[in-house]
């Protein structure tokens, strides 16, 4: 009787250790976890990597079969379907942002990836993409939107980076971007409003392929520098830029800045008359299609008109110091020598135009030559 009161009593601790045993087995990473965890560590130069050395031992239990180990600069997640992938960094922390793993991006399917436009980085998700830029910071992109964005050029087109994460209320959703924003309902589907497409933005391209709108457009804030027009900001931006030039014993003047509607007009005809239609087209913009009608483009000379507006310019004092420098104020030689097949005009080192430090920086630093090969655009040879 007691022997059998024995067996019975081992029967049920056996019972109770299997069972206690069933309830702890997803704290141990599975072997194929752990393994894959340890190896992606390794790839990524263990220790003295990336991610550095390891905070503690493999995790389980996640969503989906899932596990992960922290890194004293990152983690590596893995789970069955997706595999040991690393995050490190502000694409990490965007990640987190949206819950992890049990969130809407889900798992990293791949490593981080860098080398895009403006030095920028992203690393793709189960659930979408999060990009990563110094001026932009890290943001995911989803769904409807991120289609629309990919559509109109990702990062290298006309909206640029996610400056913001997506915000959903009442059955629609928006996300704004550099230059831009995109909107989602579920009934009308997406609406981009980019800002290159709005006459008063510092970032509207303006070529023979895209006129003005409206047509008759009219910047507001218009300031002096010198005799021309510009708008305040570009306005301020040359004053400074100007100032620099002449500390470096290079003086430039202000040629020509803002011409209205019929101002332009009365120009084109004027072309026109002495040139023909084909040769001033190349030289002079129809009304509705100049950049100096939004106060944004400005036409700089020497001071002794040492090769005014012709392209023996760029050899001058000033051509030169503008051609170096003037990025660092916002400005960009807007139609390069040999772009006349994208730009529709023939090269004038003396007209620039302000699109701003961030535009102006990347477009040099990656040396981009026009505004439509770094917003994306076709070519606008001809009306």
């Amino acid at each position: 009787m007691n022997i059998d009161s024995g067996t019975g009593m081992r029967r049920v601790l056996l019972i109770l250790l299997c069972c206690l045993g069933l309830l702890l087995a997803p704290l141990a990473p599975p072997a194929s976890g752990a393994t894959a965890i340890g190896a992606e560590h390794q790839r990524l130069g263990g220790a003295d990597g990336r991610l550095g050395r390891a905070l503690g031992s493999e995790r389980c239990g996640l969503v989906r079969g899932g596990c992960y180990r922290s890194f004293e600069r990152g983690s590596i997640h893995w789970s069955p379907r997706t595999g040991a992938r690393p995050t490190w960094g502000a694409i990490r922390g965007a990640w987190a942002a949206q819950g992890w793993e049990r969130g809407k991006l889900g798992y990293p399917v791949g490593r981080e990836v860098c080398g895009l436009r403006d030095a920028g980085c992203y690393q793709a998700f189960e659930g979408g993409v999060v990009l990563w830029s110094r001026a932009s910071g890290a943001h995911p992109t989803f769904d409807g939107i991120r289609a629309a964005w990919l559509r109109h050029g990702a990062e290298r087109g006309a909206l640029g980076y996610p400056n913001s994460t997506e915000a959903c209320a009442g059955g629609s959703c928006r996300q704004t971007f550099q230059r831009g924003s995109v909107s989602w309902t579920a009934g009308a589907g997406t609406r981009v409003a980019r800002e290159i497409d709005r006459a008063a933005s510092v970032y509207v391209v303006v070529n023979k392929r895209r006129p003005l709108t409206p047509v008759d457009h009219v910047p507001r804030g218009l300031e002096a520098v010198g005799g021309p027009l510009l708008r305040a900001d570009a306005a301020a931006a040359f004053r400074r830029m100007q100032a620099d030039a002449a500390a470096a014993g290079v003086p430039i003047t202000a040629v020509s800045g803002y011409r209205s509607y019929t101002t332009q007009a009365g120009l084109y005809r004027d072309y026109v008359a002495r040139y023909g239609r084909e040769q001033a087209d190349l030289i002079s913009a129809r009304p509705g299609h100049s950049e100096h009608q939004t106060g944004l483009a400005l036409d700089i000379g020497n001071p002794d008109g040492a090769c005014g507006l012709q392209s023996c310019f760029a050899g001058t004092p000033a051509g030169a110091w503008a051609r170096a420098h003037a990025h660092e104020y916002g400005f960009v030689v807007r139609y390069p020598a040999g772009r006349t097949g994208t730009t529709g005009y023939a090269y004038e080192p003396w007209h620039l135009r302000y699109v701003g430090g961030h535009v102006a920086t990347g477009m040099v630093s990656q040396r981009i030559p026009t505004l439509e090969h770094y917003m994306g655009l076709p070519p606008a040879p001809s009306y």
